[in-house]
């Protein structure tokens, strides 16, 4: 290599080293398109330059433009993991060495889709605090969750696009753009107004106990899995658009559903990486499966806002969630979304966020409630009492009276909690200072700008929180009842989240659940069909962001004792 080739070599070198400390200075990480598109610009300006300033031939142009990248790359690769390693502000933080250097480890860790149990096993290695990425914690214990809960969302939320006019409630990761526009979603979710969605509601749980209680059905083996999230997703169809998704009238699923469900396996890894889900989201079919979903979504705000806007009294009373947040659009109210790409935004969260975490939730406790029949009994013979004249007799508002409904639905979301790895976000410039709580070793610092996660599968497992915090106990949340001093520490329970980020739906997920469940015990024995013992199932769950659940046959008989 010439003196010039050195020169070139040591030229790119150095502003590798230098592009390295300009990536320091703020996120990048929904820029990468942009930064890869001003790389290339400047190698063709490098390789112009070449040939019309010193009368390189192409070859030679080329050449120089090769040694130029790979110098830059080398030592942008350098200094990259010489920083993470031994200097970055987490460097103190144990964890395995290739979550020091790169977030592909997390994407290796999340290749077989149980990024939950891979983040148990390193907890248990590491301790409470492990280092899983170059810029990022998990944070295994309860005592830091009121400070995080006012911290910022990281860039993982604005993987799918990161202008704030264009995404809705749930990705923003502007505090005061969440505030106003969360107005419009605490309005259509009162509590007065999700007794509203009550009557759709119980129509839908009313054809799925038809479909199972038809007389090719009944009594047979049934995919608990499948049915349960026909029903989940048909729920929020009308509750959410007034209209459903046509799975249990088809008995299939319907496309956008399957779309969604499998951009969820591939979501479940891409989520450790998500500027490279924002990269790959620029190429024409980006979306992947995920766009047949997206498209159904945005075509059915579409075809309601058509029609409201000429039944404009549609507007003045709405009967479902997304006219409300309709409303709030077209009358131009500065909690509405800012463009209708973040009404669209909003309609695939309402979706995403109301069926897939419910039905999931519904699917589990069925297995708990097989594996462990005595409190199916128990729950049995309560609902007889309250409900003296059958399923027939049935209303949410006398559910309240069998305190067991919520107690088995509160214990299944402590063991399966619908976001099991945790919600990232960030820390503030000063970091946090944060004391140890009850049973917990140390105070600790975290350093600013730090993406945290607190995985709820390990902290609601965890038994400085609660006895026998493996063990199925439903009665642990009964008021009064013995059991209840198995709660050694109630906030370590967070499955909605809590403050300003707790889920704006968590009152209409407890009223379907608790709907779905006292129907289907007040109507049915449930029981594991012949050949499934739930094994499978249980360890067959994936970590997509969210839970993705395996097949679970059951089979559903109808009341041999009771008011069936």
């Amino acid at each position: 290599m010439g003196h010039t080739g050195v020169a070139t070599w040591l030229t790119s070198a150095a502003l590798g080293v230098a592009f390295h400390g300009f990536t320091q200075l703020g996120e990048l990480d929904l820029v990468v398109p942009q930064a890869l598109g001003c790389l290339l610009t400047l190698a063709l300006a490098l390789f112009y330059a070449d040939i019309q300033l010193f009368n390189a031939t192409k070859a030679d142009a080329a050449a120089t433009v090769a040694v130029s990248a790979v110098g830059f790359l080398l030592s942008l690769t350098a200094s990259t993991l010489i920083y993470r390693v031994f200097f970055h502000r987490l460097r103190k933080f144990p964890g395995p060495l290739g979550a020091k250097m790169s977030k592909f480890h997390s994407v290796y860790l999340s290749w077989n889709l149980q990024y939950h149990l891979e983040i148990e096993k390193l907890h248990k290695q590491y301790g409470d605090v492990v280092r899983t990425g170059p810029r990022e914690l998990s944070v295994a214990r309860i005592s830091p969750l009121n400070d995080l809960i006012t911290c910022r969302k990281s860039p993982f939320y604005s993987m799918s696009d990161r202008k704030m006019e264009r995404q809705g409630l749930a990705f923003t990761t502007d505090f005061e753009d969440h505030r106003k526009r969360r107005r419009a979603w605490d309005i259509s979710l009162t509590l007065q107004q999700t007794a509203k969605y009550d009557a759709p509601m119980q129509s839908m749980i009313s054809l799925f106990l038809d479909r199972l209680s038809a007389p090719q059905q009944v009594g047979k083996p049934v995919d608990a899995t499948e049915w349960i999230s026909w029903l989940s997703y048909d729920i929020m169809g009308v509750v959410g658009y007034g209209k459903d998704f046509g799975n249990l009238r088809s008995a299939h699923e319907h496309a956008a559903v399957k779309g969604l469900r499998e951009a969820m396996i591939s979501f479940g890894v891409l989520r450790q990486v998500p500027w490279l889900g924002n990269f790959l989201a620029h190429f024409p079919g980006g979306e992947g499966p995920m766009g047949p979903f997206a498209k159904y979504c945005k075509d059915l705000v579409a075809e309601k806002r058509r029609a409201l806007s000429a039944q404009r009294q549609g507007l003045e009373s709405p009967t479902d969630i997304v006219t409300w947040l309709i409303k709030a659009f077209e009358e131009k109210q500065p909690y509405a979304a800012h463009t209708v790409a973040g009404l669209d935004d909003d309609s695939r969260a309402l979706v995403i966020g109301g069926a897939d975490t419910s039905s999931a939730t519904m699917v589990n406790i069925l297995y708990y409630l097989c594996i462990h029949p005595h409190v199916m009994k128990t729950l049995q013979s309560e609902l007889d009492a309250v409900f003296a004249d059958g399923p027939a007799s049935f209303t949410y508002e006398a559910v309240d009276r069998v305190p067991l409904v919520e107690a088995i639905i509160t214990e299944t979301l402590r063991l399966q909690p619908p976001v099991p790895s945790g919600q990232p976000r960030v820390t503030p410039p000063e970091g946090l200072h944060i004391p140890a709580g009850k049973n917990e070793e140390g105070d600790l610092y975290i350093p600013g700008d730090t993406v945290v996660l607190q995985p709820q599968w390990l902290i609601q497992r965890d038994e400085r929180y609660f006895e026998r915090a493996e063990d199925f106990v439903p009665e642990r949340w009964v008021p009064g009842a013995p059991e209840a001093k198995m709660v050694k520490e109630r906030t370590a329970f967070f499955p909605f989240q809590v403050g300003m980020y707790h889920c704006v739906g968590k009152q209409l997920a407890i009223w379907e659940m608790k709907s779905v469940l006292a129907r289907i015990a007040l109507q049915f024995d449930v029981g594991f069909a012949p050949g499934e013992d739930g094994e499978a199932f249980i360890k067959g769950i994936k970590d997509t962001w969210t839970l993705t659940l395996p097949p679970l046959q059951l089979v559903f008989s109808k009341r041999k004792a009771g008011k069936a």
